[in-house]
């Protein structure tokens, strides 16, 4: 019997791609389809997962319905990298399900907004812009980047692009991972340094994947190293950082931070991110391309395709 494709959910935006002519060819070749075209409740999810072999996930799977598909479910195709944020990795070992992701996709787009969120906090451009509409032509400093030291914290494929970026604008550049590429580190004129060197530098950019080692991995004694009028950026996870301790740290009023990712997603109305100062907001844009996104959508399905030929790739562990 061929089995069951599904996209239980259009939430995220990805289903419409899987839905388009080029894609949906690749998985009817491999079996019958079924994409969402709406955002059902919990309990219809669960339906539709409990009928499905093969799950492309483009949103959050809840623990009831990767229950709901034991016995048949085989695979979870996610559409992305951080594949533990969506799904219970020990709930589908237990079950039996292989889960996929999808890897280097959004290195150029991620990479690219963290670069237009540094430059914006650099000058302070919401503010510029806000001023501008308010009909007042009032400039104040900025500063300038060439010349400063930026640490970037996480040398995966996006650490890489923005190390680069970095280095093209005359920045001294440092890297701290676990372990870092000599060549890579050289490519962009690098030097590794300690995690608390890091925080000692006038910009320091986070882009470590999430894990159990890396959750909370900065803390407030790493925040209280950021010399004055120092950037952070993160355009990686909000979880990297103890929660509340960068909006302690912000209040202070002699750093700035500007923010793609939080925790939690979206920001409550009262969150204190909303209001201390010194802070440049996005909604988690950074892969929000449509040349990324389609990285990620053909992405999900080449996964699907080699499970289902018996060469499982991009298995998440």
């Amino acid at each position: 019997m061929r089995p069951r494709i599904v996209c239980p959910s259009a939430d995220g935006g990805l289903a419409r791609l899987f839905a388009e002519p080029a894609l949906r060819d690749r998985l009817a070749a491999l079996g019958e389809v079924v994409i969402a075209d709406d955002v059902p409740d919990e309990a219809t999810l669960v339906e539709r997962v409990a009928r499905a072999d093969v799950v492309l996930l483009t949103t959050h799977l809840p623990d009831d319905a990767l229950r709901a598909g034991a016995g048949r479910l085989r695979l979870v195709a996610f559409s992305g990298t951080g594949a533990e944020s969506y799904v219970s990795l020990p709930l589908a070992r237990e079950l039996g399900v292989t889960v996929t992701n999808v890897v280097r996709y959004g290195d150029q787009a991620v990479a690219e907004l963290t670069l237009g969120l540094l430059l914006a906090a650099a000058r302070d451009l919401p503010a510029a812009d806000r001023a501008v509409r308010a009909g007042r032509w009032t400039g104040w400093l900025g500063r300038e980047l060439a010349g400063s030291t930026a640490a970037v914290v996480g040398f995966g494929g996006i650490g890489r692009a923005v190390a680069r970026m970095l280095d093209a604008l005359g920045m001294r550049v440092l890297v701290w991972d676990r372990t870092v590429d000599p060549a890579a580190l050289a490519a962009v004129h690098g030097t590794p340094c300690t995690l608390r060197e890091a925080f000692g530098a006038d910009v320091v950019s986070l882009h470590l994947p999430l894990c159990a080692e890396t959750r909370g991995i900065v803390t407030p004694e790493l925040l209280d190293l950021l010399p004055a009028g120092s950037i952070l950026v993160n355009s990686a996870r909000g979880e990297l950082v103890e929660p509340g301790a960068l909006a302690r740290r912000l209040a202070r009023g002699d750093v700035r931070a500007a923010l793609d990712v939080f925790d939690p997603e979206p920001l409550a109305a009262d969150d204190p991110l909303l209001s201390v100062p010194g802070t440049v907001l996005s909604p988690h844009l950074g892969f929000r391309t449509p040349q990324a996104l389609g990285r990620m959508a053909a992405g999900a399905v080449a996964c699907v395709e080699a499970y289902l030929d018996g060469a499982p790739v991009n298995v998440v562990t």
